[in-house]
């Protein structure tokens, strides 16, 4: 016998299972719209019943021995099954976390799939806002977007992304947004670059400005543990959430690295040739030949301008430090799990 088939979610829905899993009603309108995004009742479920909320409800409500089981339960939970099947070959879901060498990835691999339809984060948004359906006609889905969005894609699916040593990347970031001219950061969506050319690499990285933090805290451990932003120090909650339900570093850091391990391929951005042909493998492609060189340091037009490479003062070497922790330990994992 087939299992029944999800139960639509609508907003009416979101605020009773947030009453009855959490004891509360949604805390504001993105609440709501990321509740909806699950589109069933029963992904949505999961969601609450994974999460660090619900896991501090059990710690105060329930006796200890049952306490125990569960929370045993759902750190053993395997990662989220793959959204309903679709027909056709598998889509390509390219996890591209900003300045390690993704575009030229994707323009190398856009030519291969057959023709069919490529999403881009920047004109089509997160997939984790459209249905399955819509989704189902798309041979590459490819962006700054979140584990959590990749595991929106219908399967069969491959999911991959490549990582760059973390305090290389984020002097390579913050140097892109400081070199947008000023018509480029004008852009709505870019207000951090507008903010990154008025000031100095120290004092960027030095700001408490929520766009800053989230653009430079651990943001390759963030993105592969879930919709997660940095709200203190050592504290990460659900973008949906408040600080509340923040979990620390060392859990973020536990699910990315879980969630890393379960990817098709895990590449880096200083050996993108050496890995070339096993990342074709994996996905089920044809080998393209060496990866052009696109949107380098060197590149100037309209939306670009040349300045000079930021000054690593002591001060600011130890914010890298700070700012890049978790990354660290999780690219050193990630390069002892692939033996390079």
């Amino acid at each position: 016998m087939s299992p029944p088939p999800p139960t639509p979610i609508t907003r009416e829905g979101v605020e009773a299972a947030y009453r009855f899993l959490l004891g509360r009603a949604p805390e504001n309108e993105k609440a709501y719209e990321y509740g909806l995004s699950a589109g069933s009742v029963e992904r949505l479920r999961r969601w609450i019943i994974q999460g660090p909320e619900f896991a501090g409800r059990m710690r105060r409500d329930i006796p200890h021995a049952l306490r125990r089981w569960m929370l045993e339960e759902m750190q053993a939970a395997p990662a989220e099954p793959a959204a309903p099947a679709a027909e056709g070959p598998p889509r390509i879901v390219f996890l591209h976390i900003e300045k390690t060498a993704g575009t030229a990835i994707r323009t190398a691999i856009g030519p291969l799939i057959g023709g069919r339809r490529i999403w881009d984060h920047i004109r089509d948004g997160r997939p984790g806002d459209a249905t399955p359906e819509q989704l189902a006609d798309y041979g590459l889905v490819a962006g700054h977007f979140t584990i959590s969005d990749a595991r929106h894609v219908p399967a069969p699916r491959r999911i991959f992304t490549i990582l760059r040593e973390p305090r290389e990347r984020l002097v390579s970031l913050c140097h892109y947004y400081a070199r947008h001219t000023e018509a480029g950061a004008a852009v709505p969506g870019r207000e951090v670059m507008q903010i990154a050319r008025g000031c100095t690499f120290e004092e960027f990285l030095a700001l408490p400005n929520p766009l800053v933090r989230n653009s430079v805290q651990n943001v390759m451990t963030c993105m592969l543990a879930g919709d997660y932003r940095p709200v203190g120090p050592d504290a990460y909650a659900p973008v949906w959430a408040g600080p509340r339900a923040a979990i620390s570093g060392p859990q973020l850091l536990a699910r990315a690295l879980s969630n890393l391990l379960a990817l098709d391929f895990i590449g880096f951005a200083d050996r993108l040739e050496e890995d070339r042909a096993a990342l074709m493998s994996a996905l089920g492609l044809p080998d393209p030949g060496a990866f052009p060189r696109v949107n380098t340091k060197e590149l100037v037009d309209d939306r670009l301008e040349p300045r000079p490479e930021p000054e690593i003062t002591p001060r600011a070497a130890t914010l890298i430090e700070a700012a890049t922790d978790l990354d660290q330990m999780l690219y050193a994992m990630a390069r002892r799990h692939r033996g390079v």
